[in-house]
């Protein structure tokens, strides 16, 4: 195990994105096609403004009531909504050329679940999460 290749090296490059002007309905389809806990809110040249977790979204799903099970009327809810309302604009990102380890530290100073991975230009390419670190970990076995 190198912890001093690069993130780029681990990194997922098919990275599920949302604006931050679209609906959350954005979000609810993105979290149910995919095996996704992070989408990354993004401008349409590639800048990260935020993210959106899938525990941020199921607060906000919660909050709509227990009474209310009708998906009709969740989904109505979920256009009302804007991605922006909800994601956490404080992100904190990491270069393709940093070190894993660079990564790893970041996830243990902090509470962080994933990073989003930027060019030198600062345009997302790609995200690292801790599970693509416990991933590299079990492949040394």
């Amino acid at each position: 195990m190198d912890l001093n290749a690069s993130v780029s090296t681990i990194m997922t490059t098919d990275v599920k994105i949302a604006g931050p002007d679209d609906a959350t309905s954005v979000l609810d389809e993105l979290f149910r096609q995919h095996r996704i806990h992070h989408v990354p809110i993004v401008e349409e040249e590639g800048t990260v403004l935020g993210i959106v977790s899938k525990s941020d979204f199921l607060y906000l799903l919660r909050s709509f009531g227990a009474h209310e099970s009708d998906r009709f009327r969740e989904a109505a809810k979920l256009r009302a909504f804007k991605v922006k309302e909800i994601m956490v604009k404080q992100v904190e990102t990491i270069h393709e050329d940093e070190p894993i380890k660079k990564a790893v530290a970041l996830f243990s100073q902090n509470r962080f679940r994933c990073l989003p991975v930027v060019n030198a230009e600062d345009h997302l390419v790609g995200i690292i999460t801790t599970q693509d670190i416990i991933q590299m970990v079990n492949a040394l076995e």
